[in-house]
């Protein structure tokens, strides 16, 4: 397929539908893609949002999908609602770029793998961590052999109490598990090229069920992988709003013969005022992240094992949910065959 510019639709105009078109739409990325539709259940929100991008808005994706003709689609809706508009897609035969986690139960999973390879379009999950400058650099390291084997990884991915109880209005029905360790989950095996067998987890409720959001303040996981890696991992809803960044995001990674640290919170630049200090944010992957998803359209084809890193990490985060209720260590089915 030729290159040319890519109409695109956005599903979802919360946080990070918000973010993706204004990527489209306001940076280098315009030269390649522009943003044709926004549908959310919210017509308020849809109008809003394409407004600002030049689109139109819909309340009904069927309708934006038969109106509109397009060549892609990034879907950002709560997380235990992918499968639907997913399967609506695919059966459109737009090509899909789906927030992680692929979904929240394997029969959801499942289904929406099935999907993508009968349309045979490319649908890929969004791992964004895996364009992210620091963490390509911490890889490129690893596979030098920098650090020898990878024997551990420590990770800490937590957000401000704000974002539980006001930028997600659904909040109540994922975990700090779902939303940010999908995250880090990926991460690890994409980084150190394992995958997990078993998790050990805990899990904390307290502040957040007092303020009528009935999810998890804390989880803690302890994760084996095949390769004998061991990996420890810490994810919190409920850091203070005084903090200069709303994301904390810290990673140790321990090889045989070395160590690699990155912390993505403060990226070098500190903006102190008479009133605040904070750290701006000086890297921006989500145009590199989005440019692989529009190559694969225009260049590529699904690979046979499509969406396969999202049915895994479903599957690991399955068995961490499992794990903190049981209180005992769970196997990750290779199958993911839990309810």
């Amino acid at each position: 397929m030729e290159e040319r510019l890519l109409n695109v639709g956005i599903i979802g105009a919360g946080v990070m539908g918000r973010a993706y078109a204004g990527a489209i739409a306001r940076t280098d990325l315009r030269w390649r893609a522009r943003v044709r539709g926004v549908c959310d259940t919210d017509p308020g929100r849809a109008q809003a949002l394409a407004g600002q991008c030049g689109a139109t808005a819909f309340g009904d994706l069927a309708d934006m999908l038969e109106t509109l003709s397009l060549d892609a689609v990034y879907l950002a809706v709560p997380d235990h609602l992918h499968a639907e508009p997913f399967g609506v897609c695919m059966r459109h035969r737009v090509p899909c770029l789906v927030e992680k986690p692929l979904a929240t139960t394997w029969p959801d999973a499942v289904t929406m793998q099935a999907a993508a390879r009968e349309a045979g379009v490319i649908a890929q999950v969004n791992f964004s961590n895996r364009f992210n400058p620091v963490f390509t650099r911490m890889r490129e390291a690893i596979a030098g052999g920098d650090i020898g084997e990878v024997i551990g990884i420590n990770a800490r991915l937590s957000n401000t109490i704000d974002y539980p109880t006001r930028m997600l209005r659904w909040a109540g029905q994922t975990t700090c598990g779902w939303f940010l360790l999908s995250h880090v989950f990926d991460l690890a095996e994409w980084l150190a090229g394992a995958q997990a067998t078993e998790v050990c987890a805990t899990g904390v409720k307290g502040r957040l069920a007092a303020e009528g959001v009935d999810t998890y303040d804390l989880i803690h996981a302890l994760v084996r992988y095949d390769t004998g890696l061991s990996g420890l991992y810490e994810s919190a809803w409920v850091l203070p709003s005084s903090l200069p960044s709303p994301v904390d995001f810290k990673v140790e990674v321990v090889g045989s013969h070395g160590a690699l640290y990155a912390d993505t919170q403060d990226q070098m630049v500190h903006v102190a005022t008479g009133e605040q200090h904070v750290y701006p944010g000086t890297l921006d992957w989500t145009q590199h992240r989005l440019s692989v998803f529009f190559d694969s359209i225009l260049h590529g084809a699904p690979p046979a094992d499509q969406l396969s890193d999202g049915m895994h990490n479903t599957a690991l985060l399955l068995a961490l949910h499992e794990a903190i209720g049981q209180r005992e260590p769970v196997r990750v089915d290779a199958e993911g065959a839990r309810p």
